[in-house]
C-alpha cells in the first residue's frame, strides 16, 4: 500500500509542479532601469524571473561606475542579493559589498546605494515594491515585479528582441 500512495504523489506532482525553466544569460538583454537617454542610464537589469503570484523578481542588476542611485526603501518582502562584480555600499553604513558577498535586508529599509571605482553587476532577488524618495522624505516613484516586466517587454518591443514569455511564472 505504501508503495502505491509514493507512486500517485509523484505522479500527481509531477503532473502540477511548475516546468524546468534554462536560460543562458547570454541571451537576455541588458535593460534600462532608470533614465530615459542612454547617456542618462545609470543601472541596467537582465531579468530572469517574474513571479507575478507573489510579487517577486529576480534579476541581475549592472550599476556604472562611481553612481549614486536614488534613496529607496524596500516594501512587502526581503531583499536579497549576492554581488559578482565590483563593490557597493549603502550611504552611512559599515561594510562594503564585494564579489562574493551576500546580502539580506530586511523590508522597510530605507538607503542609498552607491558604487565604486567600477561597474558593479549583482543578483538580487525582490518582493513587494521599491519606492523612491527626494530630499524630503516624498515618495516620488514606485517599482514592482509589474512595471519593471513592463520596462522589460517595452524596451524589448522597441529594441524588435523577442520577449521571452518563459521569464514569467
Amino acid at each position: 500500500m505504501n508503495q502505491l500512495v509514493n507512486e500517485a504523489v509523484i505522479k500527481l506532482a509531477e503532473t502540477i509542479q511548475l516546468p524546468e525553466r534554462v536560460f543562458h544569460i547570454d541571451d537576455l538583454p541588458w535593460v534600462p532601469f532608470d533614465g530615459g537617454d542612454e547617456e542618462d542610464v545609470n543601472c541596467y537589469f537582465k531579468p530572469l524571473r517574474f513571479d507575478l503570484s507573489t510579487g517577486t523578481w529576480t534579476y541581475l542588476f549592472k550599476i556604472k561606475s562611481n553612481k549614486v542611485l536614488t534613496r529607496h526603501r524596500h516594501t512587502g518582502g526581503s531583499v536579497i542579493g549576492y554581488n559578482i562584480q565590483g563593490q557597493w555600499t549603502y550611504e552611512g553604513r559599515n561594510w562594503t559589498a564585494k564579489p562574493g558577498t551576500f546580502i539580506f535586508e530586511p523590508p522597510g529599509d530605507i538607503h542609498t546605494l552607491m558604487t565604486g571605482n567600477e561597474e558593479v553587476i549583482t543578483l538580487f532577488i525582490l518582493g513587494g515594491s521599491l519606492q523612491y524618495f527626494d530630499v524630503n522624505n516624498n515618495v516620488i516613484g514606485q517599482d514592482d515585479v509589474y512595471s519593471v516586466l513592463n520596462k522589460y517587454k517595452d524596451y524589448c518591443s522597441e529594441k524588435g528582441i523577442k520577449i521571452v514569455d518563459d521569464l514569467i511564472y
